[in-house]
């Protein structure tokens, strides 16, 4: 079964592209296409990128953290797409 992806769901779950590389990998895995997942299962990925944000030892949590500013500047819209996404639509599913 196919979930009922909207337009606007997709375009706001990729305008992270930490989630989009994220759920890249994880089809090419399974041997399965991003819109063979859930909206469920999207928003949880969603919520396991946006915590390796804020756990040492990943990248992401050094890119938040980082000394050079544009680093930290894309790390901290990553951040604001991430929690905007999950806000928006974790209530709706």
């Amino acid at each position: 079964m196919k979930p009922n992806f909207s337009k606007e769901f997709d375009r706001d779950a990729f305008k992270s592209y930490e989630l989009w590389f994220s759920m890249q990998n994880i089809s090419t895995d399974d041997g399965k296409e991003i819109k063979d997942y859930t909206p469920q299962e999207i928003i949880a990925e969603a919520r396991y990128v946006l915590s390796c944000f804020y756990e040492g030892g990943h990248l992401n949590n050094e890119w938040l953290n980082s000394d050079i500013k544009e680093d930290r500047k894309n790390a901290q819209q990553e951040v604001r797409a991430l929690k905007a996404f999950i806000k928006k639509y974790e209530v709706t599913l």
